[in-house]
């Protein structure tokens, strides 16, 4: 059981310089008042970030420093786990986090991420999302259990029972499975490379053992084959060559003059502006008889002998165009042409190429077969370390062989571990012992909160809301009121399953104004009835705005105030 024994924080939102500390386990049950503002909150905060790194309500970390000091937030928490002491610091400009054990700080790990996994999964065995579900509820940002997505839902859920040790166990399990199959895959690698090198040696001794000079004889006619094969490949590279050597001095010939083209585009251009002008203002003296810049009549004369010009002008400049656009295509099949030769010298070269990688392996076929026909000359004295290495070749498969089956028997036992350890298996069997427990604590406070429904979930954490009826509900269809009476059944039944499995069971429970809005009277008398008879080892805290109704009712009371801008605590 984690007992949580007090909290100290400073320059931590409305909170100063002055450290703020609320001890946890000095009373049964503690009213938390004070005015809108005052930093009652604070207190949710606080426990969040110095536990999880995170604030309770939506507030980004750079914001929960002090506005007005600008530094120095910090906040320790102290709890202990049985004979084990803990000290939780934390803190925002500078940076800091730290965990006191017994008065030693541990080791930093590789970076925080790590340290507060080793926080949540070593120490604490729990995460932030099953640490509001069993301490804290709020009407700010926190999300009930029936608003959790079904994954999250699960994930609480085992968390209480502690069987989040199965998904991990999965997880290695995974990986191993991983490893294992990496292996057998290399030793089936290593088999096949065996097997093959064991055919390749038998053979090579069923050769040795033939009659040698028969043999010799027949790879000597192999030989001479591939030697006639290499010169008429050689005829083929020198008949290629010669074919390229022809196409490249085409190509020299057909050369494609790329500048010369784009000169005459350029000018074709030019030409064909200016007869744009000149048509233009052929188009003007035909229409028109007056100037149009000095608006005076034009003379008859001047008109004929400028539409003259002007004619004479265009039949030149289309002239001109047609001998441009003649050499253009020219110079376009010229191009083509270019093309062509040049796509022919690509295959030509493909084909040399293809008649070199022949001869290339003509030569290293007489290279293996020469050394085929020393070896056969040398059979004698080659007889037994050949048959040495192939015993040893056999050895290193029957080896293989073992190792294999010995990984088969290890995944098949993995195959078996994994569908116990899956989600439908060996959790679900846990999960499934416990539905009717789960059902029956929270029937038992929505009773006792004077609440006449049947709530009931399955393994799937798929939830059935009954009246006494039997009409069907959805939580989503039930008042503000209802839903929170829902959600503190749900609250208490989590305390009490942690209890049950002493898994993430913890001494402190703190609501934050529970009574304020959703609670009418009789469901706040029953509220309080159930929290007093809550183990003694219980501490509750109740964040409200009701001091005046609910002050005589808790044990003792902490009253937050405004002094000089800055929030502190008064107990009473």
């Amino acid at each position: 059981m984690i007992i949580f024994k007090k909290i100290s924080w400073k320059n931590f939102l409305s909170t100063g310089d002055a450290p703020t500390t609320v001890f946890f386990d000095r009373s049964p049950t503690t009213l938390i008042i004070g005015e809108n503002g005052s930093g009652k909150s604070t207190i949710l905060d606080a426990l969040t970030f110095g536990l999880f790194g995170r604030a309770f309500r939506n507030i980004n970390k750079p914001q929960l420093v002090n506005t007005i000091n600008e530094r120095g937030l910090e906040v320790e928490i102290e709890f202990s786990i049985g004979k084990k002491h803990f000290l939780i610091r934390r803190g925002v400009k500078p940076n800091l986090f730290e965990i006191i054990f017994n008065g030693k700080l541990i080791d930093q790990l590789a970076n925080n991420r790590d340290y507060q996994e080793y926080l949540e999964k070593v120490i604490l065995k729990l995460n932030y999302k099953s640490f509001t579900q069993i301490v804290l509820l709020g009407n700010s940002s926190f999300e009930p259990f029936m608003q959790l997505k079904q994954s999250d839902r699960r994930t609480i859920v085992e968390d209480l029972l502690d069987i989040q040790i199965f998904s991990s166990m999965n997880s290695i399990l995974k990986s191993k499975s991983s490893e294992l199959r990496t292996e057998m895959g290399s030793i089936e690698m290593k088999k096949g490379l065996f097997n093959q090198k064991i055919q390749v040696q038998e053979d090579y001794i069923k050769r040795l053992k033939e009659d040698s000079e028969s043999v010799i004889n027949q790879k000597e006619n192999v030989i001479t084959h591939f030697q006639e094969e290499k010169e008429t490949a050689r005829t083929s590279i020198v008949s290629l060559q010669n074919e390229i050597g022809t196409l490249g001095e085409k190509l020299t010939n057909e050369g494609y003059d790329k500048k010369k083209s784009s000169e005459y585009e350029k000018f074709q251009d030019k030409i064909e502006y200016k007869l744009k002008q000149e048509e233009k203002e052929l188009s003007f003296y035909e229409k028109n008889s007056t100037c149009s810049t000095c608006k005076q009549i034009i003379d008859d004369q001047f008109k004929k002998e400028r539409l003259i010009d002007i004619s004479k002008n265009i039949d030149d400049k289309k002239g001109g165009l047609d001998k441009i656009q003649s050499e253009i295509e020219v110079l376009e099949n010229t191009l083509q042409t270019y093309r062509e030769v040049g796509r022919q010298v690509v295959e030509k070269n493909k084909q040399l190429a293809g008649v070199q990688s022949k001869i290339e392996s003509i030569e290293s076929n007489i290279e293996r077969t020469l050394k085929e026909i020393d070896v056969l000359r040398n059979k004698k004295k080659l007889d037994n370390s050949v048959e040495t290495e192939l015993i040893t070749l056999k050895e290193q498969l029957e080896t293989s062989l073992q190792e294999y089956s010995v990984l088969c028997d290890q995944k098949q036992l993995h195959e078996y571990a994994h569908e116990l350890l899956r989600d439908s298996g060996i959790k679900t069997k846990i999960i499934r012992q416990y539905v009717p427990i789960i059902n029956k604590y929270v029937n038992k406070y929505l009773n006792e909160l004077d609440f006449l429904i049947n709530f009931s979930i399955d393994e799937n954490f798929n939830e059935t809301i009954q009246s006494q009826y039997r009409d069907e509900f959805s939580y989503a269809s039930f008042s503000e009121g209802e839903k929170m009476r829902i959600d503190l059944a749900l609250l208490f039944t989590w305390r009490m399953v942690a209890k049950l499995k002493n898994s993430v069971n913890t001494n402190i429970l703190i609501l934050d104004e529970v009574f304020d809005s959703s609670l009418d009277n009789e469901g706040t008398d029953a509220f309080l009835k159930i929290i007093n008879t809550l183990d003694t080892d219980t501490n509750v805290f109740v964040i409200s705005h009701k001091g005046e109704i609910l002050y005589d009712k808790f044990l003792s009371t902490i009253k937050f105030v405004k002094e000089k801008q800055f929030s502190k605590i008064e107990v009473a």
